[in-house]
């Protein structure tokens, strides 16, 4: 009940950012296109603060991420997620396997740590619109 709570407090602008972005990873994995990426470098997009624009440099075609670029609506949400997927890797790394039951596709990671976002529902920023 307190997830679901925390999901309904979350600001709608950000909601609505990383429901999209769960959208388009789950077409990627559906796709197989990006088979490919592993474990490891989701990580490395993690680490390394690129895991938007990784994503849409590899899924050219295939998905859509202009509306996290600097023209686009949710031009402010990367440098938020890529924030928060930190704090995902500095608790969990490693521990995938146990925890999500992903052991191989990297997008299957992206897709399991973005959910647990939404269901930890804090942090969100209360005056972004």
């Amino acid at each position: 009940m307190r997830a679901i709570d925390g999901i309904s407090e979350l600001p709608r602008v950000k909601l609505t950012a990383i429901t999209l972005l769960i959208l388009e990873l789950n077409s990627l994995i559906d796709s197989k296109q990006l088979d490919d990426v592993t474990v490891d470098e989701a990580y490395m997009w993690i680490r390394n603060g690129t895991i938007i624009q990784s994503l849409a440099e590899r899924a050219k075609g295939h998905a859509h991420f202009d509306h996290y670029n600097a023209d686009g609506p949710y031009r402010d949400f990367p440098e938020f997620y890529h924030e928060r997927m930190m704090q995902m890797y500095n608790a969990y790394s490693g521990d995938h396997g146990r925890k999500w039951g992903v052991e191989n596709l990297g997008l299957c990671l992206l897709l399991a740590w973005t959910n647990e976002l939404i269901q930890q529902g804090s942090g969100w920023y209360p005056n972004e619109t």
